[in-house]
């Protein structure tokens, strides 16, 4: 499995530095950049730097600033790593390469490991490009527990790796990567706790939230980094993102295997 990794790792890097090296990293410090902004701009020309008695009790912090900016890294960084996973094999679908992939006995985890490895490169990037940005715009640096906020990001790629498997064998069954991700990004931005927290949502709606992992890791993030809580106060939003985790990865292993019979059987059969 490791050479596959590697193999992968490496192809995946070439591609990255000589086809596209700026086009998806600057696009995505871009989205991370705007969210920054727009947090700054709503809470002193919007709220006029007051924000009610409500979203202080609901949110668990009276910063806004940094609630959003860090809402905002999160999600580019879960929407990146998403899109990395999730889109390997229907790009090698398009490029004609997935059948001779598929006919290789090179293992399948160690396929999307790679990529996940090589992906992480340049969000690790992105994610410090942000940073630095929300750090310009008032992000509160005073009381990050690090540790803590390591923990909670090792999690959450876990168990945004596991979903982008889920992800992906949706893309292989309609062929299409545009509207399937971002229907899915669209409405992780709405019910994952982004900007707002998402009990002001209906109940119904609330739900879903609770079902992406993104939600969970979030909240626990902020409070890591705004509060410098001790990781034993978040234990449930931890558990609950590994909960999660193993559930997209069960159902996501299974979907991809029939997905790419389904492809093999329908277009190369």
């Amino acid at each position: 499995m490791w050479l596959t990794v590697s193999a992968t790792f490496t192809r995946n890097f070439l591609i990255m530095r000589r086809a596209y090296p700026w086009s998806f990293f600057i696009g995505h410090i871009l989205s991370g950049t705007y969210v920054v902004i727009f947090a700054y701009l709503t809470y002193f020309y919007v709220f006029e730097g007051d924000m009610d008695s409500r979203f202080n009790q609901l949110a668990g912090t009276n910063d806004y600033i940094s609630y959003t900016i860090l809402g905002g890294l999160l999600f580019s960084f879960s929407v990146s790593l998403l899109m990395i996973v999730s889109r390997t094999l229907i790009t090698e679908f398009r490029e004609g390469t997935l059948d001779s992939l598929l006919l290789t006995p090179s293992s399948r985890n160690g396929y999307f490991l790679g990529a996940t490895a090589q992906g992480l490169m340049r969000l690790g990037l992105e994610f410090l490009a942000i940073i630095l940005v929300g750090g310009l715009f008032g992000l509160s640096f005073y009381n990050v527990n690090v540790l803590g906020c390591l923990v909670i990001l090792f999690v959450l790629i876990f168990a945004t790796f596991s979903q982008s498997l889920v992800l992906g064998g949706f893309m292989l069954y309609f062929r299409d990567t545009y509207i399937t991700q971002n229907t899915l990004f669209v409405l992780m931005g709405l019910v994952c706790s982004i900007t707002f927290p998402t009990e002001y949502l209906p109940l119904g709606v609330h739900w879903i939230g609770e079902m992406m992992p993104l939600t969970h890791g979030v909240d626990a993030f902020r409070q890591m980094f705004i509060e410098g809580t001790p990781i034993t106060e978040v234990k449930l939003e931890i558990f609950k993102m590994i909960g999660l985790g193993f559930i997209y990865l069960l159902v996501g292993m299974v979907l991809i295997r029939r997905m790419e019979k389904f492809i093999i059987e329908k277009h190369f059969g």
